[in-house]
């Protein structure tokens, strides 16, 4: 029996860090992470790794996404991140955004899905790996249809192990066939399991297996094996299998410390922790199970037909109950799996450091082929905002005690950030100082939220330092006094005309120096993109407009206060005048007036994205038949634990864009815009919400015309 008190010192648990994390190294950079995984591994927050054979396979559409998004929940109400591995396009992939993973439960039935073991996993990605030798990645994978290798237990922890994740929650492990001595079959997953260091967390082997011979082969190959507080092996459907387990763990502490221990030890291969599944259906099959292992016997069925003839018997007599009983095993494993990976990753900081290990980014080609379908240019800044404790009083000319915050920022940077938690996989254009902040705020964008940033993208200026804001707030949070230094914006490099042919959405903030701004539209237009016009501020947005730059706009996304004074509108304490005619308006009016007024300066699709705080959101629309503009007014959410006011805006218009690129109207892109803004609304950490990959789409529907 393993017992919580065997644990290791943490003196002894540091020693295997640089054997982990090396072989972390060796395979990270294949797999592309999902930005919100990719922050918890960092982090060292936990997270499990999940099959994708179950979702594509296991269970018809759409029992079998209904599964996948209660198990995510199990696993997030347990503070812990899911991570689906699976095979898209060729690409490996941890994490899946939820329109992937709804296409992926329907990819099976509809022939799209491939079950993929590891013998697969190169031949799966073989068109993906051509495709990058010939640097034509984006032009071959955009026309055609998403195929899918969905990932065996095998597969999954060659990936998750790649990924740089511990922890896998799946169903039940294949092993040792009945007349395996005769017939040599056997699972891969006996193999994984004895050469890739992953917890595989299942509710044991099946029946129909050789139980006992499988556990005598993952003796064999020194995979430490037990069953979950209980002293006999299980048999999947059934919690007792008549095996005695090799061991038993009483609690997740007892699995995390043996882990660390053969950590420890240079060992490299898997552990196997199996979980009684005590659900009332699953003795109804296991009762099936031993009746057609009889009926085999009887008829003479041998070796490697004896499998299939127990499955189809078995799948006649029981009717629902195995798929009743296989969805409540796989729930409690995920919820013993969170346990697990919660224990595993409080020895994150001493033996599994994540934090030196190289996450993919998707990076720009040298060459500058590669495509996206969303452009974004604007400003990187570092925000740093001083704050005395909350009981103090601000001392002018002396020192205060309080907090110090640094996050990445900047109108652009914080679009991209958006538009790249959401999956839209955008090309960021900025330009930073020579200097770590610079190549810190690239960095993240790059490993943490997959925006295309590097060398190819920005200007690197030696002899000035990165953007920084510097704000003063009083002990109420409000503003004393800021100094921006923003010189290095002015350097911002604009795509060409070959660049971006074949994107669709050019995103332009106004920190761009007026003529680089009218230059990168007029390309922007030639190119036949759509440019999206975010002002940043009031003085920068009105000076574009001066310059007849609204004319190459199909979406802007101003505040009530750029809107205003982008139109020549002023606001007096009473009522509020059109500087150019004196008629007055109040209330929404005068917002759907300058709104009209800008929509008559752009493009005759124009659209524009009010942002009016509390009131919500006023979407205003050319009319196509050339009459008055259309004007829809979306009320805001109550949001009593507000906690950030820098990003909800460029969170909307990031939102806005990734629901365009979907297909969604403009109505649903709003609707979608204003949730997600919520979430940067209520995140006091950073502008933008790391939350924001977990949204979906599927309810933000575009009416059928």
């Amino acid at each position: 029996m393993i017992s919580s008190t065997a644990c290791y010192p943490l003196n002894a648990l540091r020693r295997c860090t640089s054997l982990a994390s090396a072989a972390k190294r060796i395979h990270s950079s294949c797999v592309q992470i999902l930005p919100e995984v990719a922050e918890a591994l960092r982090g060292g927050r936990p997270v499990v790794a999940l099959e994708s054979t179950i979702v594509a396979h296991g269970m018809p559409y759409p029992q079998n996404l209904e599964l996948a998004k209660d198990v995510s929940q199990i696993l997030r109400s347990k503070g812990v991140i899911p991570a689906t591995i699976a095979v898209k396009n060729g690409v490996f992939k941890a994490g899946l955004h939820h329109d992937e993973m709804e296409d992926l439960a329907k990819a099976g039935e509809e022939g799209r899905a491939i079950k993929c073991s590891t013998r697969d996993l190169p031949l799966a990605a073989s068109s993906y790996y051509r495709q990058m030798h010939h640097k034509n990645l984006m032009n071959s994978a955009v026309s055609r249809e998403t195929r899918w290798g969905a990932t065996t237990v095998a597969a999954t922890m060659r990936l998750a192990h790649a990924a740089g994740i511990v922890t896998f929650v799946t169903g039940g492990t294949g092993g040792v066939h009945r007349g395996g001595e005769l017939s040599l079959d056997i699972s891969t997953d006996m193999i994984e399991l004895s050469r890739t260091p992953v917890i595989v967390v299942s509710a044991g082997v099946k029946s129909i297996l050789d139980i006992k011979r499988t556990l005598e082969v993952l003796e064999t190959f020194g995979v430490p094996t037990g069953a979950w507080q209980s002293d006999d092996f299980p048999a999947f459907f059934s919690p007792v299998s008549g095996v005695k387990a090799p061991a038993t763990f009483n609690d997740a502490m007892d699995v995390a410390c043996a882990w660390a221990a053969g950590r420890d030890l240079g060992m490299t291969n898997g552990m196997l922790v199996a979980v009684p599944n005590y659900d009332p259906a699953g003795s109804n099959v296991e009762a099936a199970i031993q009746e057609a292992l009889k009926d085999a016997s009887s008829a003479g069925i041998e070796g490697r037909d004896v499998t299939p003839f127990i499955l189809r018997t078995v799948a006649e007599k029981t009717g629902g109950d195995s798929l009743r009983s296989n969805i409540s095993l796989v729930k409690k494993n995920a919820m013993v799996g969170a346990e697990i990976a919660t224990a595993v990753s409080s020895f994150s900081s001493c033996s599994f450091n994540v934090s030196t290990r190289t996450i993919q980014s998707l990076e720009l080609p040298r060459s500058g082929v590669t495509k996206s379908r969303v452009v974004c240019v604007g400003g990187s800044v570092m925000d740093i905002v001083a704050k005395p404790n909350i009981d103090g009083r601000l001392i002018i000319g002396s020192s205060n005690p309080g907090k110090i915050h640094h996050s990445d920022g900047g109108v652009g940077r914080n679009v991209a950030e958006v538009l790249g938690r959401l999956g839209s996989k955008p090309i960021f254009y900025t330009a930073v100082g020579n200097d770590e902040i610079g190549r810190g705020i690239l960095r993240r964008l790059s490993q943490e939220c997959g925006v295309i940033a590097n060398e190819e993208t920005t200007e690197v200026v030696d002899h000035i330092g990165t953007a920084q804001y510097y704000a003063l707030n009083d002990h109420s949070s409000d503003l004393v006094g800021a100094i921006a230094d923003m010189d290095v914006l002015s350097h911002i490099p604009i795509p060409s005309i070959s660049d971006l042919e074949g994107v669709e959405f050019l995103v332009l903030d106004a920190n761009l120096p007026v003529e680089r701004a009218m230059e990168a539209s007029r390309r922007g237009v030639q190119a036949g993109c759509k440019v999206c016009f975010e002002p940043t501020s009031v003085t920068k947005s009105k000076t574009l407009v001066l310059f007849d730059f609204l004319r190459f706009v199909t979406y802007a996304f101003p505040n009530e206060d750029e809107l205003l004074a982008m139109a020549n509108i002023f606001v007096s304490d009473e009522v509020i005048s059109d500087g150019e005619s004196g008629v007055e308006y109040k209330d929404l009016e005068v917002i759907k007036h300058a709104a009209g007024v800008l929509l008559s300066k752009m493009k005759s699709d124009g659209q524009i994205v009010i942002t009016l705080g509390k009131r919500g959101v006023l979407l205003a629309m050319n009319s196509h038949s050339g009459e008055a503009p259309v004007y829809i007014h979306f009320p805001a959410e109550v949001v009593a634990d507000a906690s950030s006011s820098n990003g909800p805006g460029d969170t909307l218009c990031g939102a806005f864009i990734h629901s365009l690129l979907t297909g969604r109207d403009s109505a649903a892109a709003v609707r979608f815009g204003m949730e997600a803004a919520v979430l940067s609304l209520r995140h006091e950490s950073s502008a933008i919400s790391p939350l924001l990959s977990s949204l979906s789409l599927n309810k933000y529907m575009t009416p059928e015309k």
